[in-house]
Formats: structure tokens, sequence, C-alpha cells
């Protein structure tokens, strides 16, 4: 699929920008057809490409709502995109892609395609990768393959140790993998876990779990860090589904004190060792899901000479910051959006 378009849509506020705009379906090893939404700068050559990865159950809005892009913002400085969903998720599964088995079906097979399509697409260029969340966890176990082919990662709440620093999320951690254990019936283990009906119900219950005396410890976003109808778009349209196996996946990885492989037969220690391209970590300083905690092992032990771990917070008076605001938040246009704009141009060549 290649129809090109020409839109013009929000950065945010009134800030607009013209760009060109393709659907591309790319095809997997294992013949999953997955799609990845390609945005070019309509009055420039772009000066880089960036791959924008989403995380557990979510999908290509991450990036970019109605009212608020930081795809677009990314597009108006002079960058074109590639937001890819991989499969399962989004437009990808609307394509007839299965939801993944495992977790390292993202990892041997839906990356490989993108980074080989990208590379055709671009000649070759240089490329960015931003991950949020899962999508950060996944460049930390890939993204040595493509040191090469790589001018730097973003992380953005991407978790290494799964539930450090939540002693809620592990007790939820140490539940689920108990229950599994237990299950008498495991041939009839669902496929899929519905996280876009979570969405759902807590759209109905944002008068609670956006207010400032909200304290349980499961939010992903700081309350009234986000204008509620953005809030509200992203989480009925962001929120995905995935199978049941990455969440079990996820629940073992909260119990486990390595970043392992499903099978337990890949220590993903190894890999990020063997990342040399530049990386950015970013935390927000409430964010309960991934705080600095999850993400710290990561930086310690990536193998870049030109690392840098950022915990945003404090920028002004009682300003904090959780886990999607960081992209979407009604400060980053002002404060995320240019830290990261910034890091990625000292580093092209």
């Amino acid at each position: 699929m290649k129809n090109t378009q020409t839109c013009t849509n929000i950065i945010d506020g009134d800030e607009t920008v013209t760009y060109f705009r393709s659907l591309h379906t790319v095809t997997t090893d294992d013949g999953m057809n997955l799609i990845m939404i390609r945005k070019a700068p309509m009055d420039q050559r772009p000066i880089a490409a960036v791959m924008l990865v989403h995380g557990l159950g979510q999908n290509r809005y991450t990036w970019t709502l109605t009212r608020r892009s930081f795809e677009n913002y990314l597009i108006a400085n002079g960058f074109e995109t590639f937001n890819i969903e991989l499969r399962g998720h989004g437009l990808s599964r609307a394509n007839g892609s299965a939801y993944p088995a495992e977790f390292e079906n993202y990892l041997f097979y839906d990356m490989p395609a993108f980074f080989k399509t990208i590379a055709k697409m671009t000649e070759g260029k240089k490329l960015y990768y931003i991950g949020h969340s899962l999508g950060g966890s996944i460049a930390y176990c890939t993204g040595a393959r493509f040191n090469d082919q790589l001018g730097g990662i973003i992380s953005i709440g991407g978790p290494y140790s799964m539930a450090k620093g939540n002693r809620l999320l592990k007790t939820i951690a140490h539940t689920g993998v108990n229950l599994g254990r237990f299950y008498p019936f495991r041939g009839l283990q669902p496929e899929v876990f519905y996280i876009d009906y979570i969405g759902v119900l807590a759209s109905m219950g944002l008068g609670v779990l956006d207010h400032n005396w909200y304290r349980l410890p499961l939010q992903i976003w700081h309350p009234g860090s986000i204008e509620r109808d953005i809030l509200h778009e992203r989480i009925t349209k962001g929120f995905d589904r995935t199978s049941f196996n990455v969440i079990k996946f996820f629940f073992k990885w909260g119990t486990r004190k390595k970043f392992i492989s499903s099978d337990g037969c890949i220590d993903f220690e190894k890999n990020i060792a063997q990342l040399t391209s530049p990386i950015l970590f970013i935390n927000g300083d409430r964010d309960y899901s991934v705080p600095k905690a999850s993400t710290i092992e990561a930086y310690e032990k990536a193998g870049a000479n030109d690392k840098t771990s950022k915990v945003f917070g404090g920028e002004q008076p009682g300003l904090h910051w959780g886990h999607i605001d960081l992209i979407i938040g009604r400060h980053a246009p002002a404060i995320t959006w240019p830290y990261m704009l910034t890091w990625m141009k000292k580093r092209l060549t």
C-alpha cells in the first residue's frame, strides 16, 4: 500500500504542519502482514528518519492524537516518521496479522522486517528509534542487531527490571504467576487480553482516576497532567489488545531478577551490553508503572559510550510526570519534546 496523501494536522494548539502520508505493508519472515504509516515533510528533504514503537497493548495513537501530536512535531522539525504497529495491534491486526504467540515474536520477526523495509525506503540513512514503555524494552533486546543502522535510541519509560520500585505491581506479578500454576484448564486459556476494554472503563472513571487525591500506584499518568479530552482520546483509541501469552510473560518478568526470554534460554542482558548506539533513557518523576528503579539497570548495562538518563519533574513548581504524559501531557510540547529533539539533532552526522 502506498497511497500518498497530502495532510494538514495539528501539532499542538493552533500550530499545524502539512506533510505527505502513506500506508505501507511490511511482511515478516513468518508471513505476518504488518502496517506502518510513513509521514514526510512537504516543504523540505527529511534530515533523518524516526521509527516510533508503541508499548504493551497500545498502537499508533501513542504518538499522535487529534489535538496534540509528537509525531507531527517531529515532521515540522524536518524528520520523516515511521509509525509502526506490531503484530496483533491496530492496523496490523485489521490487516490480518495474528496476535503474538510470545514476546519474542516482536524481536525475531517484527523488528527485523520493519528495519529492513525502512532501510530500503530511506536508502540506508541513519534511523532514530523512539520506543515508549515496552517499545523501549524491545530496543534493549534487539537494538544491538541494528547498531550500524541506528543514529540513536530514545526509551521513554522502557522497563528493564519489571515492577522494580513498585511493590503493588510486584505483588500483582507474583499473584498472576501463582494463579497460572494452579489454573486447571490450561487448554482453555484465552488467546486475547483486551486492554482496549480497560481503556473504555477507565474513560468512564476519569472523575476519580484523574483526581489529585487518587493515590493508587497503578495509574499511568499524573493526575491533571493531560487535558481531559486529550486523555479520553488517548485511552479509548490508544489502548489496544495483545495476546494473553504476552501478559503472562510480563507477570513472569515482574517476579524475576533478570530480563530473560519466555523460555528462559536467552539472557537479554547480553543484548543490551552489545548495544553501542547512543541511547537516552527518559522517566517521569511520578511514573509508578515504570519508575527510574526499573530502568536504571538498563542504563548501567548498555554498552553505549553515549548514554543519558533523564528524569523529568519539577521544571515548574508542582509539575510532575507520569508514563503517557511524557508524550501527550499539556507541558510536553514545551519541555519533553524539545529535549528529545535537541538530543537527536546533536547526534546527526
